[in-house]
């Protein structure tokens, strides 16, 4: 008798956990809020991906865990220079508060 409730409790047991399991989700997503205006900076835009630049300011991006750099050749690329220039300190202020948070956002239009 005492092996038939051992075996029970386990086949039960097993059965709670496999529920559990196919109630929790496997995957996690962190929604991460659009970035915003902060620190008297807001970030700029590039096929809907957040720009970053480089210590000279040439502009990138994150997309699919990799960078990707703006090309020269872009309609965006001189508009997005002189953002730089006119506005790093306030981007190194904004980046290292908040920036890297946003690689690989892409705002949707």
């Amino acid at each position: 008798m005492a092996m038939k409730t051992s075996r029970l409790s386990a086949s039960l047991l097993l059965g709670a956990a496999c529920i559990f399991a196919s109630m929790s989700s496997a995957c996690y997503a962190e929604t991460v809020p659009p970035p915003a205006y902060a620190d008297g900076y807001e970030p700029q835009y590039y096929d809907g991906y957040v720009v970053y630049y480089d210590g000279v300011g040439r502009p990138y991006y994150y997309a699919n865990g990799a960078v990707f750099w703006v090309p020269p050749a872009s309609p965006f690329y001189v508009g997005l220079r002189t953002h730089w220039r006119y506005h790093r300190a306030e981007y190194g202020r904004w980046y290292g508060h908040y920036g890297y948070r946003y690689h690989g956002y892409r705002r949707y239009r």
